[in-house]
């Protein structure tokens, strides 16, 4: 059973919630913490498995026969933005059944719990691109703080061009750091393009500049980019095991307390989520890191602060205090998860 905690107190100096993945160590100075630095795009393949394949039955099916009328085939929405996007797109809710569509949102929503700190998903949409269909860049972040693209399409059949997710690389968004005028770049260089595989998972930061290639070559619905998407969303602390909603809280406040103390205000903007794996006898035995978009906000630094240590510098103190938290003593182990968000 999943314990959701009340969480006056769990808000960052700043309003918010944080993840990424490590074990417990003992503090370390800056300059020694091996930061494996952020996250923002992570791929799954074969996430659903057969269920990808009965959703796809499903929309074949009802695009088998083009001269037959019925009302799964006139739900579908042709949303054109000039000059922005272009697609057919409807609610996946309304589109599956009550089946197949609790497998794909049960599937989504334990992945967001598990692996992001969030503990659930927007309305997921389906969508299917066609020659002329595309999404330029754009960024969705009132939505939420990582968006999914959970692909049907047959990639390895298809007869198209384009149909890719495009990521503007976190290179490219700071571009002067670092830069190199000897060193000529490309569209590779500064576009991260993601193949939609059939039944892969593709999870990214939603404030990360995206679209999708246009799609070339092909008008049947069937033979196109066919894709779920939407966000994961609400990122909030939880627990499951032994210990109770209110132990939890009282284990938290303090390290909480003294961690904002260290960090305000802290000179980073992200989400980070951290799992701590609690054992019986109220001792922290592992700090793992679920996900982690932290990056620096110059507007945030202090005078005479280093860009290089802001990262390191929160890292640090969410291992130290968190890691160091004591909780009561209870019957079993216990798994608490708290997301920080910085904006």
């Amino acid at each position: 059973e999943m314990l959701v905690l009340a969480s006056p107190g769990l808000s960052s100096p700043r309003g918010g919630a944080v993840s990424c993945v490590a074990r417990l160590r003992s503090p370390k100075p800056l300059a020694q913490y091996e930061d494996p630095g952020p996250e923002h795009l992570r791929t799954v393949d074969g996430f659903l498995g057969e269920t990808a394949e009965t959703l796809r039955t499903v929309f074949d099916e009802r695009f088998e026969e083009p001269r037959q009328a019925h009302p799964m085939r006139f739900c579908w929405d042709y949303w054109h933005v000039p000059s922005q996007y272009t697609l057919h797109r409807t609610q996946a809710a309304s589109y599956f059944d009550e089946d197949a569509f609790a497998a794909l949102t049960d599937a989504l929503t334990a992945f967001g719990q598990r692996e992001l700190g969030c503990r659930a998903i927007s309305p997921p949409w389906l969508s299917f691109y066609v020659d002329g269909c595309e999404q330029r860049l754009h960024a969705d972040v009132p939505q939420g703080p990582f968006a999914f693209v959970l692909s049907l399409t047959r990639w390895g059949e298809r007869r198209f061009s384009g149909g890719e997710t495009s990521l503007l690389r976190p290179e490219t968004l700071d571009y002067w750091r670092g830069f190199d005028s000897s060193v000529g770049l490309e569209r590779g260089d500064l576009v991260a393009e993601v193949q939609p595989l059939f039944d892969r998972l593709t999870v990214f930061d939603a404030r990360l500049p995206h679209g999708v290639s246009r799609v070339e070559g092909e008008r049947d619905p069937r033979g196109g980019r066919l894709v779920l998407h939407g966000w994961f969303t609400e990122p909030a602390p939880f627990s499951e095991g032994a210990l109770t909603e209110e132990e939890v809280g009282e284990g938290l406040a303090a390290p909480l307390e003294a961690l904002y103390a260290e960090i305000s205000p802290p000179a980073v903007t992200g989400l980070l989520a951290v799992r701590l794996e609690v054992g019986a006898d109220g001792t922290v035995a592992a700090l793992r890191h679920l996900a982690d978009t932290l990056v620096v906000d110059p507007s945030q630094l202090q005078r005479g602060a280093e860009a290089d240590d802001a990262r390191p510098a929160v890292l640090n103190a969410v291992e130290t205090h968190l890691g160091g938290a004591r909780f009561a003593p209870s019957g079993g182990n216990s798994s608490v998860t708290v997301p920080f968000l910085f904006d």
